[in-house]
C-alpha cells in the first residue's frame, strides 16, 4: 500500500490546496487523534490566515518543496487539474501515497498513474473524485467483482443537480447558480459544471473502474446547462436531471454521455434533489447495484477522503 503507517505510528499527512475541501481536511486532521497528523500543506500564499492551528504545519508554495517533507500520504484537493497531475505523478514516483479529490487531474491518466504507483509501492485512492458522499467507485468495484458491467447511469454532478432543483422550485437561472456558489457547491467560475466538463471527467474515472479502460474525453457526448436549455426543460415540464451514462456493447466498445433527460417521478434519479448524487449499475447478467448520497459540498467530500485515509493504516 505504499509509504503508509503501521498501526503503532502516526500517519504523516500533507494537504495540497486549502480551499473548501482541503481546508476541511486540514481542520479535521488537526482536531483528530494520534492516528494521523497534518505535517504540511501546499498553498499559493503561506501568509494567509487559516482556520486551524498552524504552529506545527510546514507550508510550501512549490511541489518539490512540498513532496520533500517526508510525508506518508498527500491529499490532493487542488482546484487545477494540471497542477494536481504534476503533484500526483511526482509524489507517487517518490513512493508517497495519494488520496485525491481532483477528478480533472485523474481523468484520462489513471492507467499511467497506477503504473507509477505500482512501480514505487505507493497507493493511489480517489473515492472523493466521483460522487462525494455517494460511494460510486466502491459500488462500481463491487458490481464488477460480481461479473461484467453492461451499463452505468448516474447523477454525478451535485452542483448541476442543485441548480436544476432550484430552477424547478422557481428560481431564475442566475439566482440558482449564485445560490450554488454561496452554498459552496459551485466554484466562482462554474463553467466546468455548466459545460459538462466535470461530468465528462467523472465518466472517464468510472469507465476505468467499470471496464478497466479509460474513455477518450473528446468522445463523451455532453450537453451544457445554459439559460436557454433550462427554459426549454421548464417549459416541457416534469423532472429533469443531468444523467451521465456509460455503456459497453457486445463488441467491447464503450460509449459515454452526459445529457439532460426527463426522469420518472418516484425514480431514484427524481428523488435525488439539490446536491444529491445517485448511481445505478447494471451487470451483463441483469444484477443491479445502486448508491446515493450528497455529491457536493465540504462535509461529504471530506468524509470520503477520510474513508480512503482509513485504508492506509
Amino acid at each position: 500500500m505504499g509509504k503508509v503507517s503501521s498501526n503503532d505510528r502516526t500517519l504523516k499527512v500533507g494537504v495540497a490546496g486549502l480551499g473548501v475541501v482541503g481546508g476541511g481536511v486540514a481542520v479535521r486532521l488537526t482536531k483528530g487523534g494520534p492516528a494521523r497528523k497534518l505535517i504540511g500543506a501546499l498553498v499559493r500564499d503561506a501568509s494567509q490566515p487559516r482556520e486551524f492551528p498552524t504552529d506545527d504545519v510546514i507550508f510550501a508554495t512549490s511541489i518539490p518543496d512540498f513532496v520533500a517533507q517526508e510525508l506518508d500520504v498527500i491529499v490532493d484537493a487542488l482546484p487545477d487539474g494540471e497542477a494536481g497531475f504534476a503533484l500526483i505523478e511526482q509524489a507517487l514516483s517518490q513512493g508517497v501515497s495519494i488520496v485525491s479529490a481532483n477528478k480533472q487531474a485523474l481523468a484520462g491518466r489513471l492507467e499511467q498513474l497506477h503504473c507509477v504507483a505500482r512501480a514505487n509501492a505507493a497507493a493511489l485512492l480517489y473515492a472523493a473524485a466521483v460522487g462525494g458522499g455517494a460511494p460510486m467507485i466502491e459500488t462500481v468495484s463491487r458490481a464488477r467483482a460480481q461479473g461484467p458491467i453492461e451499463k452505468i447511469s448516474a447523477i454525478v454532478n451535485g452542483t448541476v443537480n442543485f441548480i436544476l432543483t432550484k430552477l424547478a422550485d422557481g428560481a431564475n437561472f442566475d439566482d440558482a447558480v449564485r445560490q450554488a456558489q454561496d452554498a459552496g457547491f459551485a466554484e466562482p467560475d462554474p463553467s466546468a459544471d455548466l459545460s459538462g466538463g466535470d461530468a465528462r471527467a467523472k465518466l472517464s474515472i468510472l469507465s476505468y473502474e467499470a471496464f478497466g479502460a479509460e474513455i477518450d474525453l473528446n468522445e463523451v457526448k455532453t450537453e451544457s446547462l445554459t439559460p436557454e436549455r433550462a427554459a426549454s426543460m421548464l417549459k416541457a415540464g416534469g423532472v429533469w436531471r443531468q444523467i451521465s451514462e456509460l455503456r459497453k456493447n457486445a463488441a467491447g466498445l464503450i460509449s459515454a454521455s452526459a445529457t439532460f433527460q426527463q426522469v420518472d417521478i418516484g425514480s431514484v434519479f427524481a428523488d435525488a434533489r439539490y446536491q444529491d448524487n445517485a448511481l445505478i449499475v447494471m451487470t451483463a447478467v441483469g444484477e443491479m447495484f445502486s448508491a446515493c448520497g450528497e455529491g457536493a459540498g465540504r462535509a461529504p467530500t471530506v468524509d470520503s477522503i477520510f474513508c480512503d485515509l482509513e485504508q492506509l493504516k
